[in-house]
């Protein structure tokens, strides 16, 4: 794949089957990198070991092949180094848990997902829905994960210069161009939280109700927390909303759907990063009838991504008219059976996916990158694609 150049917008959904990752190369060189997925070798809900094989290979865990991978994608600078960090929510497929993982820093904290990642890489500001008491919806205290997670925060605000803040919902100066501001690029902060934008300045209002008026069965769970963005660059848009959830369980408050109201707000993009990898509570019909994507990527690793249902939803012209491509990064087999007959429909299975906006924004390609290797190799090319 040719390196990146001064101008262009440079989206890298990097394939591990560990979970999800995604490099933004912004116009103007600055970098963020969203979620360091790894997660648990065993299964939560059986316990026994999870047969998901880690790209390219098992030689190195989850957190060093992203490293890497990002280490080439930045070829273009002496040193790599990631401006931003974003954790969009806390589960292991987008942090990274210390469960099963023996690998340590000297630093005392296991290596596994971001943490590891911060260990080849530096890392200048991570930005969390949690900092700095980890405390909404509950206390945290007894998590694993974040507790791992919170050690390695402290040791590199003390030993290197991390910056560590809390996601602002309304905000489009929190994550900025930090070597030229000559581009037409913003990131706008959507929601986190429950904590919504409201698509004027920087106001925000909440869909969640006080948690003291709740049975802690209906506390929003973690991921309505998740923390949202928006990416225009030109005539370009980008949306991101980590595992947001939009088609409820039966019962549930009415409330517990976060993707309808978040829809009103976004208004139609070119490219969407696909809601809680496709699963069967994500991409309900509002959603896709005011978001409109063009080009969806699924960042798929378990055999329930995506959800038979939710793909049919995403190709049906019941909800937009027109074109759409669906990009996966990594199609299981048993995934592949449930939705067989969707097949032929896919423009990929498996690999990297690289969203490349030319200098501008007024057009984009899509590349997807064999995951095997280390290579760089472009499997296939789509586009190039009219931002809207």
């Amino acid at each position: 794949m040719p390196k990146w150049k001064e101008g262009g917008l440079d989206i890298h959904h990097i394939n591990t089957g560990q979970g999800s990752a995604t490099l933004l190369v912004f116009p103007d060189g600055t970098t963020l990198l969203v979620d360091a997925g790894a997660i648990n070798s065993r299964d939560w809900r059986t316990n026994k070991p999870r047969n998901i094989p880690t790209k390219p290979s098992n030689e190195r865990q989850a957190g060093e092949w992203i490293a890497r991978y990002v280490q080439k994608a930045l070829g273009h600078q002496t040193s790599p180094v990631i401006d931003y960090a974003l954790i969009s929510h806390f589960h292991d497929d987008h942090m990274g848990t210390p469960l099963n993982v023996t690998k340590q820093s000297s630093a005392g904290y296991t290596l596994a997902g971001i943490t590891e990642v911060g260990e080849f890489i530096p890392i200048r500001k991570i930005i969390d829905r949690g900092w700095p008491d980890y405390s909404y919806p509950a206390p945290m205290t007894a998590d694993s994960m974040v507790s791992n997670y919170r050690r390695f925060l402290q040791w590199q605000q003390q030993r290197k210069g991390l910056i560590v803040e809390k996601f602002r919902a309304g905000s489009n100066d929190q994550i900025v161009p930090l070597k030229s501001k000559k581009y037409p690029f913003e990131v706008q902060n959507i929601a986190v939280n429950g904590e919504m934008w409201m698509g004027v300045g920087n106001q925000t209002t909440s869909l969640f109700p006080p948690l003291s008026s709740l049975k802690p069965a209906d506390f929003p769970n973690e991921n309505m927390c998740s923390a949202v963005f928006q990416i225009r660059y030109g005539k370009f848009d980008y949306f991101s909303g980590g595992d947001l959830q939009g088609v409820i369980r039966f019962g549930a408050p009415a409330w517990h759907d976060v993707e309808t109201p978040i829809a009103q707000v976004v208004g139609p993009v070119d490219v969407q990063l696909v809601d809680h990898h496709g699963y069967p509570d994500s991409q309900n019909g509002t959603l896709l009838a005011r978001l409109q994507p063009r080009v969806m990527v699924v960042p798929s690793w378990a055999s329930s991504h995506p959800g038979k249902d939710v793909l049919e939803r995403m190709f049906s012209e019941e909800f937009y008219k027109g074109p759409r491509d669906v990009f996966m990064t990594n199609l299981l087999p048993e995934a592949k059976t449930a939705i067989a007959d969707l097949l032929p429909r896919l423009k990929s299975e498996g690999g990297h996916v690289v969203i490349r906006v030319e200098k501008g924004g007024k057009t984009y390609q899509i590349m997807v990158l064999d995951d095997t290797t280390e290579s760089f190799r472009i499997k296939a090319v789509y586009g190039p694609y009219q931002s809207k």
